[in-house]
């Protein structure tokens, strides 16, 4: 009988393992770190903003975080408007700014956010290694503030 409840145990640890869904705020974190990989980069001409935009524009999977998805949404938009990388790079620690609070909460992303004392500017990147997106003489300027899981 204990064979059995043992069993049944690892069934339902198994279950919820497979079934368990990557959020809302996953997926909006996800294509935050390809943008700020381009930016990083310095690649030229627009940013492909267009799936972040669409996740913006839906609720998140938790209340509070729809008002940070509402407030980031324009930031979004604007973001993939702009060529100019000084543009982007402003934009682009907006965004992180709204978005901080989301890390690690409730998302699966492998984002961290990170700090640079120098500039005293934050921003949102996958991994843990340092890529400060702002300055291109400071790209390894900087600290890991809140650690992705």
């Amino acid at each position: 009988m204990k064979k059995n409840h043992y069993l049944f145990i690892i069934f339902i640890l198994t279950t919820v393992n497979l079934f368990s869904h990557e959020g809302k705020e996953t997926f909006v974190l996800k294509e935050v770190a390809k943008i700020h990989s381009s930016i990083y980069s310095e690649a030229s001409g627009n940013l492909d903003v267009q799936k972040l935009v669409q996740y913006l524009k839906e609720n998140a999977d938790h209340k509070k975080d729809t008002e940070n998805f509402r407030k980031a949404l324009p930031i979004a938009e604007e973001l993939g408007k702009t060529t100019d990388l000084s543009k982007k790079r402003e934009l682009f620690e907006r965004l992180s700014k709204e978005l901080e609070s989301i890390v690690g909460h409730h998302d699966k992303s492998g984002v961290s956010v990170f700090y640079c004392p120098m500039l005293k500017k934050k921003w949102l990147a996958s991994g843990k290694e340092i890529k400060n997106p702002y300055d291109s003489k400071m790209k390894n300027c900087g600290e890991i503030i809140h650690e992705a899981k």
